[in-house]
């Protein structure tokens, strides 16, 4: 008893510290994660909870993944957030808010950040059953990952949801439940994709009851999936989404903001005329080079020195750890909070350290860890050179000597490490490695292939524009572009001829700009509903409620070339009718009214329209098979089967002599321009590249297109680009 009390006399002083350590930590995250999101919806939690009140009010889920279509929902939904997207998460990312969804925005965060404090005590919890750390020394690395978990809260995000589910996973492994813990772990692969890979793990154990229980849950989800959100949105999702994303190229790329060797090394290799002007060298070769190899270089040697079989708890623990900070690595673009999952692996590797009395290898591995969670922020205003660009990828340094560390600790003694070296061992991994670089390499070959050849087409340069879209050219002799574009606020209309940018301020977000000669133009304006108004011809600040109303409750206004029509959109549940209102003016040129006509109902679901010379209208629809189009005349007040296609095709664009048809065509999950002559019937595509290249617009000569484009970008954030359609 003595004895027993000597040594917590002892050992109080270091207690006392740890718990000072533990309460410093828990304010810092309160006071900069927990009460600021708390108090406001910031991003990204508008984003989840906007997207299951849309899928709870059944509204198509594909659609979510327009950047546009998104916005406008936002604003009809009054949600006070500037920006809004669902890229890049999948369908299944819904789920967890859908409870929420029916509740005000603010009050759904509150309880989702109440949900997230619960669940990061399971995260404790869990782990304090498979170490022998304590829970006080649990709970010390959880909030030592300052910068994750403050950011998880203060945006609202869902890591913590799928950090839970890899946690129990894991515990169930130790504890030899294979089955469960495979089952578990499919649990947090349909929020995030990465612990799928977990699949390697288990299969270079010989886990088979694992592999087994992985891939039972897998496909039973994605059955659930199928039922869920049925087959065109999953399908959207896995070919058009899905590829980009595993690319790195779900938000800007070039963004110092992740922490992946993938997006350094685009940094320095590959440049961008608006988001990396000042790459240390264009040399997309060396990034295709580089990227494959360096993946390979990371996840070979990392599932090489993990054991080909069960071992004894502590070495299960030091291998599946290493193996959670490997997966991090390999992100592409890993935000600050994806790092939530590092407490989970570090947990692991600590609780090894000490249990093999090495201190000073535990301290290393805290330092390193609390380095990469560390509050890192950009310092230099303005587009970084190419110099710039290595402080602020000191977390990736941080990382990277993380995982190295893992691995100098995984591979033990050399003694060990050579025991290990088997040649027919070292000939597999070796293949493996050949292999992983080799398709590697030639998929990063393909994807860049023709990515850049539109950058000297651009129609202008605007440092740091995320987006450019919808462009409409003003008049048949005006070079004038009028075009959406993402702004600090929201979207806006802006304008450009002869080198020089105009935005038209309107007070609120506006899209799809439409124009007849150069004094007249039309736009819609979205708030509660969306309504398409006049707007000015030069730059100007005006209140929405200043402006000339055409059509309320409308979207995307195309004007006709004789300026007697006005079609638009209305929505209904996210499916669209096609409408139409006559334009006529007083002798004053004020307006005056004039009866709206419903052309198709909502069954179409009409997405794009446009206008022929004479009084036809071709738009594209989704009758549920595919997107095709399809041909409106105002004369017989019939729909025709327009210029057919097998494949997916959208955005419509009559040029003004009326003898072309350009138009997108989905090839391969990407849309290609695509120009069909009307009196041949014959059809060639303008673009290339593993990219999209949407939304057409033709000048006055019919020879010449105004386009978007997201190649050298992202999914969905565009640039414009102009291009000689004929000779």
């Amino acid at each position: 008893m003595m004895l027993a009390s000597a040594v917590e006399l002892k050992d109080f002083p270091g207690r006392w510290v740890e718990s000072a350590l533990l309460l410093l930590l828990v304010a810092v995250f309160a006071w900069k994660g927990f009460i600021p999101g708390w108090r406001s919806l910031n991003t990204d939690f508008p984003d989840y909870y906007l997207a299951a009140r849309l899928y709870r009010q059944g509204y198509p889920v594909r659609h979510f993944y327009d950047w546009v279509w998104f916005q406008r929902q936002k604003d009809h939904a009054g949600l006070e957030q500037a920006h809004v997207s669902f890229i890049p998460h999948p369908p299944t990312e819904i789920l967890p808010v859908l409870a929420l969804s029916s509740l005000p925005p603010l009050v759904a965060k509150r309880l989702w950040l109440l949900v997230n404090l619960v669940l990061l005590a399971l995260v404790i919890l869990l782990l304090d059953q498979v170490t022998q750390l304590g829970l006080r020394r649990v709970a010390i690395v959880a909030f030592l990952a300052v910068d994750a978990l403050r950011t998880n809260f203060l945006f609202g995000q869902d890591h913590l949801f799928a950090a839970v589910f890899l946690t129990l996973s894991l515990v169930l492994y130790l504890k030899g439940k294979g089955l469960a813990s495979g089952a578990v772990l499919a649990l947090s692969a349909a929020l995030k994709i990465y612990p799928a890979l977990f699949l390697f793990y288990f299969l270079r154990k010989k886990q088979w009851r694992a592999v087994a229980g992985l891939g039972l849950c897998l496909l039973g989800l994605g059955l659930l999936s199928l039922a869920l959100f049925g087959f065109d949105n999953l399908r959207y999702y896995v070919v058009e989404v899905l590829p980009r994303s595993l690319a790195g190229e779900a938000n800007d790329p070039y963004s110092v903001y992740w922490s992946s060797l993938t997006a350094w090394l685009r940094r320095l290799f590959m440049g961008e005329p608006e988001l990396n002007p000042h790459p240390l060298v264009h040399c997309p070769l060396a990034y295709a080079t580089l990227q494959p190899l360096c993946q390979s270089l990371l996840f070979v040697p990392g599932l090489w020195l993990i054991s080909s079989s069960r071992r004894e708890a502590a070495r299960e623990k030091l291998e599946s750890g290493t193996y959670v900070v490997l997966l991090l690595v390999l992100s592409t673009n890993p935000a600050p909070y994806h790092f939530c999952a590092l407490i989970v692996g570090v947990t692991l590797a600590v609780d090894y350290l000490l249990n093999c009395s090495q201190p000073g290898r535990t301290c290393l591995l805290i330092v390193l860890y609390a380095l990469v969670c560390f509050p890192v922020r950009r310092v230099w205003p303005g587009p970084l050179t190419a110099w710039q660009t290595f402080p602020p990828y000191l977390r990736l340094v941080g990382l990277t000597a993380l995982w190295a560390f893992l691995l100098w600790t995984l591979a033990g003694e050399r003694l060990q490490l050579r025991a290990r070296v088997r040649w027919a061992e070292a000939t597999a991994f070796g293949l493996l490695f050949l292999g992983l670089w080799t398709a590697g390499l030639w998929a990063s070959l393909r994807h860049l292939d023709g990515l850049f050849a539109n950058y000297g087409a651009r129609l202008m340069v605007v440092p740091d524009s995320i987006i450019a879209t919808q462009p409409a050219v003003a008049g048949l002799t005006s070079g004038r572009v009028l075009f959406s574009t993402l702004v600090r606020r929201g979207y806006t209309i802006a304008s450009t001829e002869g080198g020089r940018l105009a935005h038209l301020d309107l007070e609120a977000d506006a899209f799809s700009p439409t124009t007849l000669g150069a004094n007249a133009a039309w736009a819609e304006l979205a708030s509660r509903t969306s309504r398409i108004v006049s707007v000015p011809d030069q730059e100007a600040l005006l209140g929405i409620d200043r402006l000339p109303v055409e059509a309320e409750d409308a979207e995307q206004p195309v004007v006709s070339p004789d300026g007697k029509w006005l079609a638009f959109i209305r929505e209904s549940r996210g499916r669209g009718s096609l409408w139409i209102k006559e334009l006529r003016t007083a002798a004053r040129g004020l307006p005056v009214e004039s009866t709206e006509s419903e052309l198709t109902g909502n069954g179409y679901d009409v997405l794009d329209t446009a206008f022929y010379p004479d009084d036809r209208i071709v738009f594209a629809a989704d009758l549920g098979a595919s997107t095709g189009l399809f041909e409106f005349d105002l004369k017989t007040r019939q729909v025709v089967p327009g210029p057919t296609s097998s494949q997916p095709v959208r955005y419509p664009a009559v040029s003004p002599d009326g003898q072309w048809l350009a138009y997108s065509l989905e090839e391969a999950g990407n849309w290609h321009l695509w120009l069909k002559n009307l009196r041949a019937g014959e059809s060639r595509r303008l673009t290339e590249g593993d990219c999209n290249s949407i939304a057409p617009a033709w000048f006055g000569d019919s020879k010449t297109l105004v386009y978007a484009t997201d190649c050298g970008r992202a999914l969905g954030l565009t640039a414009l680009c102009r291009i000689r359609a004929l000779p």
